[in-house]
């Protein structure tokens, strides 16, 4: 990865980056409403609404959650596609019923009319990827000067989804198995997922507001983490059986079906400064593994790996 590229003019922000994965995968990641909400926008934020048709004349609307817990909306439609070349999108400030509304707080005038202007295009260089969106149509020097900074942390997040590499498996009757490789020390990804403190950052959706964590990761010691979700209260608890930077083994329930717990091994093995993880969850019966699956585990697990990167990059440039 290149450092960022900038070219700042009062009427444009061009920003440049090469991305370690092949050009089809960081366009996909781009431009695909299930990605998008992974990097869009400055870390903290969340993505409750994704929309995006990705064709000349389809709707864009976003709705964004920021860590005050405010909502902001965003409506635009697709300009030109090529894949995986180029992507053309423009767009405004709404409400939620997508109406046209200013942001005086952002820079944005009342009366503003106008359309910001993304255009993204995509290089190959061999089996990496140089990304490059310029940004016109500015509503005000102030919404530019904020848009460099969040589009750098945008950048920073797209990083991390491009090189995602978690898979889950369902081997046997009773198990899943989720790999992801950190780019960390163990003891670094250790630290992240055992400290109540980092684990209130990046267990969970963000969409779905904070979270409350206890955590003693000790032989014989308890943890429980719980966050709001639409339907009420998220909340997941157990016993500590093991705990060390190389493995943790414990006992998780979900506190809305007591008695349906699972038995899980964590190892976390050293590969050279990064860390990969393997987690082995046993389930007691295989109606309860795969009601796990059914619950659209995958997509929380994938959500909360990569808030969790954040986490453990800031616990790094802290060390």
């Amino acid at each position: 990865m290149s450092a960022n590229a900038v070219t700042d003019k009062q009427e444009e922000l061009v920003m440049t980056r090469v991305f370690d994965a092949p050009r089809e995968r960081v366009f996909d990641i781009l431009t695909k409403p299930e990605h998008l909400q992974k990097w869009w926008g400055p870390k903290g934020v969340s993505h409750p609404i994704v929309e995006l048709d990705g064709r000349v004349g389809g709707q864009f609307f976003l709705g964004q959650r920021g860590g005050d817990g405010a909502m902001h909306y965003e409506v635009g439609v697709v300009r030109e596609i090529t894949p995986p070349s180029r992507f053309v999108f423009a767009f405004h400030f709404a409400d939620e019923k997508r109406r046209r509304v200013p942001l005086s707080w952002a820079g944005v005038p009342d009366g503003w009319e106008g359309e910001i202007v993304h255009e993204v295009t995509l290089a190959a260089e061999g089996t990496r990827t140089r990304v490059t969106i310029r940004l016109t149509g500015f509503p005000s020097s102030k919404w530019g000067e904020m848009a460099k900074y969040g589009l750098a942390e945008s950048f920073d997040r797209l990083e991390y989804a491009v090189v995602d590499d978690m898979t889950v498996a369902a081997p046997g009757e009773r198990e899943i198995v989720i790999t992801r490789t950190f780019n960390a020390p163990r003891a670094l990804v250790y630290e992240a997922l055992t400290k109540a403190e980092h684990v209130q950052r990046w267990w969970g959706p963000r969409q779905y507001g904070p979270v409350t964590a206890v955590s003693d990761f000790r032989a014989g010691g308890r943890y429980r983490f719980a966050q709001g979700s639409p339907q009420g209260e998220v909340a997941f608890s157990g016993e500590i059986r093991e705990s060390s930077p190389e493995r943790i083994v414990y006992t998780e329930e979900f506190e809305a079906m007591p008695g349906h717990g699972a038995l899980v091994t964590v190892t976390l093995e050293d590969r050279g400064g990064k860390t990969l993880l393997t987690m082995r969850s046993v389930y007691q019966t295989q109606e309860d593994r795969d009601a796990v699956i059914a619950s659209g585990m995958e997509w929380g697990a994938r959500l909360s790996y990569l808030q969790l990167d954040e986490v453990i990059d800031s616990l790094g440039k802290a060390a």
